[in-house]
């Protein structure tokens, strides 16, 4: 054990130096750039710009490689090897893909060259929250029953949630076009209340009321083209954009609560009918947005409001008296109608990069 003490308290005096040797390499090099003697960068760097795993600057000290490679990139521009500076400059965006250079401090040149590589993420993929309020748009009236005026549909909230893709469309000269698709569990909700007047058995109005509220549970895949209407600009943080496209669904299930209350008379008591034989399964619908996207951390975060107008129909005359129950009962039948909703909307989408040089245009 004694033999033992010497040999521990070597390691112990010399393990902090060992974990600073990239440090204080970086250092030697940032001396040797500003003492001119670019050919040794390379060689001064080599062994720091390996993985971790072999003794490179350790994960943690992610600006240090950065900056490790900025050195280098800047060695090989001098040095005019620019295969090299390409390489170096490519490692430096792998390593941290939102480094920017400041224009104000850094070499013209340097700059020059990092405008030649895609800075824009290859696609955003992220999860999205939200509520949606739906409302009947009624395009032929069908009823069992005399309506009163004051009879009408009432939107409710539901929720929404799935996940969410952008595929930026760099390829465009204004970069400001992102193809955006969700798939999404969306649910449907409103209230149909029906008011009948009549005259009860003493020759005095009556006023019976039928109230109702349907839930769809869709499944849905947006497929939106959005334009951010700000032109971009470096370090923009608050993005704006409006959207235009359309949305197919499949409505896998729908069901109404249902309960009929009538004057000076025992009501029809409340239950839930299945309505997926009245519904048409797959629908579409032309949707429009306006949200804004704000940078945060390794992605963006999303706020949308969002209109869905049905093209389809969700009901036909078809099937309007199909449910005996309903229109027996409780003097209930579907009327034909499209569905339109606001949604309102949270997402936050993580960045995918793919740093690459990009060639001008001949």
């Amino acid at each position: 054990m004694k033999r033992l003490l010497p040999i521990l308290l070597l390691i112990a005096i010399t393990s902090p130096a060992i974990a600073q040797t990239c440090a204080q390499t970086l250092r030697l090099a940032r001396a040797t750039y500003e003492q001119g003697r670019l050919h040794e960068i390379e060689t001064q760097l080599a062994g720091c710009l390996k993985s971790p795993e072999q003794g490179g600057f350790s994960k943690d000290e992610k600006q240090l490689r950065v900056e490790a490679y900025k050195i280098l990139c800047l060695s090989y521009i001098y040095l005019e090897e620019p295969q090299k500076a390409d390489e170096a400059m490519l490692n430096l965006k792998r390593t941290d893909p939102y480094y920017t250079p400041n224009r104000d401090i850094d070499a013209a040149e340097f700059v020059a060259l990092y405008n030649t590589f895609r800075k824009e993420p290859i696609y955003r993929l992220g999860f999205k929250l939200g509520g949606t309020f739906s409302r009947p748009h009624v395009k032929e009236q069908i009823t069992a029953v005399e309506l009163a005026e004051d009879s009408e549909y009432k939107s409710l909230f539901a929720i929404q949630l799935g996940a969410s893709l952008d595929v930026p469309l760099n390829f465009l000269k204004e970069k400001q076009w992102t193809f955006h698709t969700e798939l999404l569990y969306v649910q449907n909700k409103f209230e149909v209340d029906i008011k009948q007047r009549q005259l009860s058995p003493d020759n005095s109005a009556g006023l019976n009321e039928f109230e109702g509220i349907e839930i769809q549970d869709r499944l849905a895949l947006p497929l939106l083209l959005e334009y951010e209407f700000l032109k971009p600009r470096e370090n923009q943080k608050y993005k704006p954009y409006i959207s235009l496209g359309l949305t197919p669904d499949y409505m896998f299930t729908s069901r109404m609560t249902v309960e009929r209350a009538k004057d000076g008379q025992a009501g029809v008591p409340e239950k839930t009918e299945e309505l997926n034989p009245q519904r048409e399964q797959f629908q579409l619908a032309a949707t429009t947005a306006l949200g804004v996207k704000a940078q945060a951390g390794p992605g963006n975060f999303v706020l949308e409001l969002r209109y869905n107008y049905g093209l389809t129909n969700v009901s036909s005359s078809e099937t309007a008296l199909q449910n005996q129950s309903l229109a027996l009962d409780y003097g209930y039948v579907d009327s034909i109608f499209s569905l339109q909703s606001f949604q309102i909307s949270m997402a936050f989408l993580f960045n995918k990069h793919n740093p690459k040089k990009i060639f001008p245009k001949p």
